[in-house]
């Protein structure tokens, strides 16, 4: 079978390869950054001394091979596979691309507008700023931001909560964690500038998207239901009365065995025929 979300898988796959090189290439030099690491990595200083790429190639890079390198690597990448193929499957494998790369440079400006207010608005300072990013979160949270606009009411869990919450809700209130956080001197080596940035870029590019797209009609419960019984009365009214005699037996039957449980509308649809149900 094709596979649904060809992109989703192509990232993926993508960063692997690359975490991979990463590692091939530290092996021989312990204790020092691999000659991959200085050329993907994004820095203020790299940046204005020309290296215009870093912006684009920082996403494909995760920690260096020490310490947490795996759960990096291995957190974002289950999360863009859960998120990534619903996603894909609604706007299109292209405006998936698109989504996630304008999300990744979206965190690289945030990421850089937070070290540019830190050297005092200044370029001049901003040069001397060595700080490196890396990782694809920034990309990776934009795609759970356009999740929960097109999928608002599915239930997501986010840590402190033991709870489920809504993904529209669960966005918001990473923005807000993320916020907080940027404040506490212990978890400066996160990029929660970049986390936001991300999720800006990907929530207000789904909502032009999904605005731009005619959505179908969304029923009430109430009318949805009507629907439903409306729908099944005329199938099983145009039932043949073979097929209809069959299938009510084996309602009867299973009902007659104590097996009750709440009725389909095609189940309620196949007593309103036998005069069983009113």
């Amino acid at each position: 079978m094709k596979n649904p979300a060809p992109v989703t898988r192509a990232i993926i796959f993508g960063n692997v390869g690359v975490a991979v090189l990463d590692v091939l290439f530290t092996i021989n030099h312990k204790g020092q950054d691999s000659w991959l690491r200085h050329m993907l990595s994004l820095s203020p200083a790299n940046l204005l001394d020309g290296a215009w790429w870093e912006v684009f190639t920082y996403m494909w890079l995760h920690a260096p091979p020490v310490g947490f390198w795996v759960t990096h690597i291995l957190f974002n990448m289950l999360t863009l596979s859960i998120f990534g193929k619903p996603v894909e499957a609604r706007v299109g494998s292209a405006r998936f691309l698109s989504l996630y790369l304008i999300g990744g440079l979206a965190a690289a400006g945030a990421f850089l507008g937070q070290e540019w207010w830190s050297a005092g608005k200044s370029l001049i300072a901003l040069h001397n700023q060595t700080q490196e990013i890396v990782g694809a979160s920034g990309a990776v949270l934009a795609v759970v931001a356009a999740f929960a606009v097109y999928f608002p009411e599915a239930r997501l869990f986010i840590f402190p909560f033991p709870f489920p919450v809504k993904a529209s809700r669960a966005v918001r209130v990473f923005i807000l964690l993320s916020l907080a956080m940027m404040f506490i001197p212990a978890l400066s080596f996160i990029g929660h500038s970049a986390h936001i940035g991300g999720l800006l870029a990907g929530f207000f590019l789904a909502r032009a998207w999904r605005s731009a797209t005619p959505q179908p009609p969304v029923l009430s419960p109430r009318i949805q239901k009507r629907v439903e019984e409306m729908s099944a009365t005329v199938e099983v009214t145009a039932m043949s009365e073979t097929e209809y005699l069959g299938e009510v037996r084996k309602l009867l039957g299973e009902l007659g065995q104590g097996n009750w449980r709440p009725l389909t509308p095609r189940e309620r649809a196949l007593l309103r025929r036998a005069h069983l149900l009113v």
